[in-house]
């Protein structure tokens, strides 16, 4: 009997009268019943701009304050579940959670319209003690190009760490590798990064995509 890659529970599988005649091993999901629920998709009342799950579909504040035409879009809001998910898959390095979001992952791209993939990437202290990017464990075959670097060998203070205004007061972290432009000039580019918060990561990823002659920019997250 298998166990939820998430809670580490057995799964259990119920056998139709089906499955039975259909003479065959039958397909064992990787997290069971009770952890698919904890994963709520945002809905179609959010914001427009961030994918902010609200209760209207009407610009939220940040996007007022940001007043700029970045869009991003979102999967899950950011709640208890996917907090719990991004504590155990990114901060502890569970690199066997990332099976749980491919799937849902490669229908979110198909729904997109770009031409160039571009994950976010992590610095190379990260790459040391976590040994993998979060972003590109989600990728299963799906083509994309590592066209920014993080500029600074490491980061003072952890993202998650930081305070809204701190955030926001993040310097550029990134710049573009050589040759970035013979892949974005003229492209509709689109960013992959996990948890949208306050917008300046993406942005300033967005802003360097700009810099290399990308026709447009938008943003996929995991969560908002």
């Amino acid at each position: 009997m298998r166990a939820c890659l998430w809670c580490g529970r057995p799964i259990v599988v119920p056998v139709t009268l089906a499955d039975i005649w259909h003479w065959g091993p039958l397909p064992t999901p990787i997290i069971c019943r009770a952890c698919r629920q904890r994963l709520q998709p945002i809905g179609s009342t959010k914001c427009p701009q961030c994918g902010r799950q609200r209760a209207t579909v009407q610009r939220c504040h940040d996007c007022e304050r940001w007043d700029d035409a970045f869009v991003n879009h979102a999967i899950f809001p950011y709640d208890a579940a996917l907090k719990a998910y991004m504590q155990q898959y990114k901060f502890q390095g569970d690199y066997q959670l990332r099976l749980v979001m491919q799937p849902l992952i490669r229908e979110a791209l198909a729904r997109e319209h770009y031409d160039v993939l571009v994950p976010i990437p992590i610095t190379a202290a990260t790459w040391r003690t976590r040994g993998f990017n979060q972003v590109t464990g989600w990728l299963t075959g799906q083509p994309f190009q590592q066209v920014l670097t993080v500029s600074a060998a490491s980061k003072p203070r952890d993202q998650s760490s930081k305070t809204r205004q701190e955030r926001l007061q993040t310097p550029q972290p990134f710049s573009l590798v050589a040759g970035a432009a013979t892949v974005l000039a003229g492209k509709r580019v689109l960013l992959l990064d996990d948890v949208y918060t306050t917008g300046r990561t993406l942005r300033h990823a967005a802003a360097q995509i700009s810099l290399g002659g990308a026709q447009a920019v938008t943003g996929l997250t995991l969560a908002r």
